[in-house]
This record gives C-alpha cells, structure tokens and sequence, in this order.
C-alpha cells in the first residue's frame, strides 16, 4: 500500500510519483526483505523484525530504522502488535505483516508538515496518534482502581489477588511502553545523524515530554496498586484479629468452668462435696456467678465491641 503525502495521504497506484513526492507505504517483511536486501540497515531492521519485543529506533548514517510494540487497549497484556519502520530523507516505510497500519494511516488528521522534512514530521504525527487518548484511558483506569478499593471497603473482595494482579500487569504494560517511546523520543531529538532541522528536534522533545506525563502517571497507579495490596491485607488483619479477640474471650469464660470440672473431676473419696447432696447445685451457681462476673468485666473493659 503506497500514499502520496500531501497535508493528507493519497493512495496510489504502481510508480505513478513525481520527483521529489513524499511517500508513506505499507509493505510486508518479505517484500522488504527483497527490496532493500543490499542496504546497510537491511540486516539490523530483519533482525528486529524476527521477533518484536519493544520500541526501539536506531539513528544510522543517512536512515532511521526502528521498530514499535503498540499495546492494544482493550488487552494490554495479550493484545499488542508490532511493526517495523524505515525513514529516509521524503520517503517513509511501514513493515507490517498484519496490515493493521492501513486502517490507522487512513484515520490520521490532515498532516500539518513542512516541506523540508515531511517524512519524519508524519512519523511525529504518527507517534502522536498512537498515544493522543492515552489521557483518558488512564484516567479511566484510575477510576477502576478507585471502584475497586470502594467494593474491597464495601465487603470483602474473594477473587481481589488475581483481580488486582491482572491491573499491575497492565499497569507495567503501560509503564515499559511509555518508557521505550520516551527513549526513542529522546534519541530522535538529539539527531546524531543530522537528518532533522531544529524545529523537529524540538517538536520530538515536546512528544518526550508530554510521554513522560504519562508514564508518571503509570508509576502512580502502580504505587496506587501496591497500596490497595497493602490495605486488603490490614482488613484481613484485622478480620483475623477480631476472631483471635472472640476466641481469646470465649475462652477466658470458660477456663473457670473447665477448672471446675476438672477439679471435682479428680474422683478422690475424701472430697466433702461430692457426698453432699447440695454439691451439684454449688457446682452450678459457682460456675453462673464466675460467668457473669467474666461478662460484665468484659463488657466494662468493652471486650465484646
């Protein structure tokens, strides 16, 4: 797929270009792989095709080799898909095998570039893009987190672990991809290969400053994460402090009860009570006054609240 870039982008057909046209095209590996197999920067981009791990770009001599992980919002940790990119001079190349760059090229803004560096002014624009409702989405996903910690308050929370175990999963997602575009920001604006103007390097600075926002703000839904961890495990604390506290009383009431029995549970013939006939009902208003007398201890050191 080949455009003409021109403000907007304008498909084309066959080699239909005038001199000096700037051109953005979506070809699959293989085809690359055939174009510019006797270029420099051939070997090191299909190294980096074979298997895409993160964003990355590469300033070389007279190009600009790259590739990026774009994480898919709606399955952060299952959901990303990658793709290749080759900038040279007014010419722009997406190596993308799944041809999902076709539906995001064509619903990119009419390009505001200049004319002397259109190419990697459009992959700025690019860049922009891929993150302009990055805001928002984790605006909204700090608002999960906070529905989240509201129903952990609310009652108890069986499956919370796994729950918030999948967010700091997504969050880190976030986090490593927001830290790879700032690199490659930041690499871009230092312009080792001269291929920028100033106006460029200045605009990648002003992308690496606004990814920056955004990847202080993963930090702090992480920290945010840790601290709802943090608080689950006060509440099963003190769930398990109130049962100690329950069971600690229960059995300061009954330890003068089993002292009881198991004092005249001993047998010996020359214990006086237990031939005389109003024994058992000592035994029985010993055992109620020693009770009750537990009882209102408790209730006036407020044991029972």
């Amino acid at each position: 797929m080949k455009y003409i870039l021109n403000r907007r982008l304008s498909a084309v057909e066959g080699n239909c270009i005038n001199p000096g046209e700037t051109i953005v095209e979506i070809i699959y590996s293989d085809e690359y792989d055939k174009r510019y197999r006797n270029e420099y920067h051939h070997e090191v981009l299909m190294e980096n095709l074979k298997s895409i791990q993160y964003c990355k770009v590469e300033m070389l001599r007279n190009c600009i080799i790259g590739t990026l992980l774009i994480p898919d919002k709606d399955n952060l940790t299952d959901g990303e898909f990658g793709l290749g990119f080759y900038i040279h001079k007014n010419h722009l190349v997406f190596i993308d095998d799944t041809m999902k760059m076709k539906a995001v090229l064509e619903n990119l803004p009419e390009i505001k570039s200049p004319e002397n560096t259109p190419a990697a002014r459009f992959f700025l624009e690019f860049l922009e893009y891929i993150v302009k409702d990055d805001v928002i989405f984790l605006q909204k996903y700090e608002d999960k987190l906070v529905a989240i910690e509201e129903e952990l308050l609310d009652n108890d929370i069986d499956d919370f672990h796994r729950e918030i175990l999948k967010c700091r999963r997504e969050i880190l997602v976030l986090n490593s991809y927001y830290q790879q575009l700032m690199d490659m920001a930041e690499s871009m604006s230092e312009n080792k290969n001269y291929i920028f103007n100033h106006e460029d390097c200045r605009l990648f600075n002003v992308y690496e400053e606004r990814v920056e926002r955004m990847y202080d703000n993963t930090k702090l839904l992480r920290e945010y994460t840790i601290q709802m961890r943090e608080m689950y495990q006060s509440q099963i604390d003190i769930s398990q402090n109130q049962t100690m506290k329950v069971l600690t009383v229960l059995t300061a009431i009954f330890s003068p009860l089993t002292l009881i029995t198991g004092w005249y549970g001993m047998n010996f013939s020359v214990m006086p009570e237990t031939a005389w006939k109003y024994g058992y009902l000592l035994a029985v208003v010993i055992c109620i006054i020693a009770v009750t007398a537990e009882i209102i201890y408790f209730k006036k050191k407020k044991w029972f609240d």
